[in-house]
């Protein structure tokens, strides 16, 4: 009997010091929750989208003088029970894993807002293709994802993040790159034409959105048959963003010209080339191709007055407005 009442009467002794370990552990859970919050707002859209948790993994410079970094984050993207079960197989099933993030990023050209302790960011370009977003988030439970950032824009705050940082963004925003004016043309209309292609990087924001051209299957196969030049529009070469992929897109068949210096100078350059053909080509007339009015023009991170005389000089050489596009 003595047996039997201490064994009752132990179980119930072991239960509420379990209870209460947990009650403890989730208060200092919810303590902990409700100290990063205050810190930096969880609730309410981004610019009346979704927010999305966003945490940074890598800080890297980007250009010389540092003032450009490579922001390397991973973003909320939990997949669902049955999308988790498929990745543990080896079946070749295609099902909406439930990744909210990683599926509305579709096209080149699109772009986040982000938030964080007391700033907003205007657009933020995603500076990687959506299939290598895919590929290296496939078997995570969120979106790796990469930024390009500059200490003169309005993301100077992220210049400075630090591998553990939490910030919000948006979903994907935008179509990619498109016109305005002319709903027919897209990205995918302009690689139909099998015509030359030109891609006008201005800054570190234009060129983040060329990055996600350049590494994108479906252009990477289009410039194997077909002339895609690029020309990047900065300041200076100690102020150029991811000189070290420069080579490697040539490699790949992508012509590539950095314009340095003044508009004036950058705006001369480019023209010397659509006259003779890019210095990558050796000399060969082969920017614009036979006719002008054919090729594509995908214009990134033009704004104002360098938006108008970049504008001013493709349509004086021939290129047809409704073939310009830009990321909307």
């Amino acid at each position: 009997m003595i047996i039997s009442c201490t064994t009752r009467t132990s179980r119930p002794r072991v239960f509420r010091r379990t209870e209460t370990a947990t009650r403890r552990k989730r208060v200092v859970s919810e303590r902990a929750r409700r100290d990063r919050d205050s810190v930096i707002p969880r609730s309410g859209a981004i610019g009346g989208s979704e927010s999305f948790e966003c945490v940074v993994i890598e800080n890297r410079a980007a250009s010389v003088d540092g003032a450009k970094r490579t922001l390397v984050v991973a973003i909320e993207d939990a997949q669902n029970v049955r999308g988790k079960e498929l990745r543990r197989t080896t079946e070749r099933t295609f099902v909406d894993s439930g990744k909210k993030w990683t599926e509305r990023y579709e096209t080149p050209g699109q772009f986040v807002k982000a938030r964080g302790d007391g700033w907003e960011s205007g657009a933020l370009a995603i500076a990687r293709s959506p299939y290598h977003v895919r590929y290296d988030s496939a078997r995570l439970d969120s979106a790796k994802v990469e930024f390009l950032v500059d200490e003169r824009t309005g993301a100077a705050t992220l210049t400075g993040a630090k591998p553990g940082d939490v910030f919000y963004v948006s979903e994907p925003l935008g179509c990619g790159f498109s016109n305005v004016l002319f709903a027919d043309r897209s990205l995918k209309n302009a690689m139909q034409h099998e015509c030359p292609c030109i891609i006008i990087a201005c800054g570190t924001r234009g060129l983040a959105h060329a990055r996600s051209l350049l590494d994108w299957q479906p252009v990477m196969a289009y410039a194997d048959a077909h002339p895609v030049s690029l020309f990047y529009l900065c300041e200076s070469q100690e102020g150029a963003a991811l000189l070290s992929l420069h080579d490697e897109w040539r490699e790949e068949g992508f012509k590539v010209v950095p314009c340095y210096g003044a508009l004036e100078d950058q705006l001369f350059l480019m023209e010397q080339c659509f006259l003779t053909g890019a210095v990558a080509a050796g000399g060969k007339p082969t920017v614009l191709g036979p006719s002008a009015a054919s090729c594509s023009v995908l214009l990134a991170g033009a704004e104002g007055e360098t938006a108008g005389r970049i504008l001013t000089l493709l349509t004086s050489r021939g290129i047809a407005r409704e073939n310009i596009l830009t990321p909307n």
